[in-house]
């Protein structure tokens, strides 16, 4: 599959339903989206993943990463974050984190594939933070849980 990788231009429109996939809080996206630098990853002109990222003095923190259900499980994710992951070290930035739930065992195994070592645990972060519950995998989302790359 032939995709392209590119920062969001400042007029163009991030895909709601694709960001809400990755995070069900709408008001935590509000909060973090206009702070972030948005990449979108393209098949054929449409959007089939989003990532966003902050960078904050020498840390950058990956605040929400997903790929359309449809496209899932071909790659396309793996290369959203290995592009994040090289933009990241082209900043000069020495730390990248990335949080996730407990439940997300895909996720939690790509993180770890793309050289992201666990780091830190939020727990009951799922229950003080949604107001509804988290399932994924048959499991109950209660904590999250922090990864981090460190550059030399």
């Amino acid at each position: 599959m032939i995709y392209s990788i590119s920062k969001a231009q400042p007029d163009e429109a991030l895909p709601q339903h694709l960001l809400l996939l990755a995070d069900e809080n709408p008001d935590l996206i509000a909060v973090y989206l206009p702070h972030s630098e948005s990449f979108l990853l393209k098949v054929d002109n449409q959007i089939l993943g989003v990532c966003l990222i902050q960078q904050k003095e020498q840390i950058g923190e990956i605040m929400n990463i997903a790929i359309e259900p449809a496209f899932q499980g071909q790659g396309l994710g793996k290369a959203l974050l290995q592009h994040v992951i090289g933009f990241a070290r082209e900043q000069g930035l020495q730390r990248l984190l990335i949080k996730t739930g407990n439940s997300g065992i895909g996720q939690i195994a790509l993180y770890q594939q793309q050289g992201f070592d666990l780091v830190a645990v939020n727990y009951n972060y799922f229950l003080e933070a949604y107001p509804q519950p988290i399932w994924e995998n048959g499991i109950r989302c209660k904590h999250q849980l922090v990864f981090e790359i460190a550059f030399s």
